[in-house]
């Protein structure tokens, strides 16, 4: 699923420098957040994302407007059987955060079809499908 996004493209050096400088993880730049980014999704796709947790927790509370950890913890929320929990996370991330938007949507659309809920998916899949040609539009086209 996450083949169809590059969240690593979403980080912005001045939102890390803004976000460094209060935060105690100050000595993290944006280029070892992208990297840590790529070590979590690979590790999603093999399914190992328990253990890239602390990753995208640190990534949800470094790059605050930012929907990638969120995305990435939804995920491993799924993997552990707690999909409401997953779909509030997103839920959230959508309505909150400010970068990576159509992501989440994307995730959220597809996990809410294979988990039944077609209904609820329609209104997400019809705004992905008018938008840009992104990552989530081939994602959610792809799932039809």
């Amino acid at each position: 699923m996450f083949q169809a996004f590059d969240f690593t493209a979403s980080f912005d050096e001045d939102a890390m420098a803004g976000s460094a400088a209060g935060s105690r993880h100050a000595r993290i730049s944006s280029s070892d957040l992208r990297d840590l980014t790529e070590i979590g999704v690979l590790a999603l796709a093999r399914e190992r994302g328990e253990a890239a947790k602390p990753i995208f927790e640190l990534l949800d509370s470094e790059q605050g407007d930012n929907a990638a950890g969120a995305i990435g913890l939804a995920m491993i929320e799924v993997a552990q059987g707690n999909d409401r929990a997953a779909f509030a996370r997103l839920r959230c991330a959508i309505a909150e955060k400010q970068r990576c938007i159509s992501e989440a949507k994307g995730v959220l659309c597809v996990l809410l079809m294979g988990f039944g809920r077609a209904a609820e998916a329609k209104s997400l899949r019809k705004d992905l499908l008018r938008g840009p040609d992104c990552g989530a539009r081939r994602l959610v086209a792809s799932y039809s």
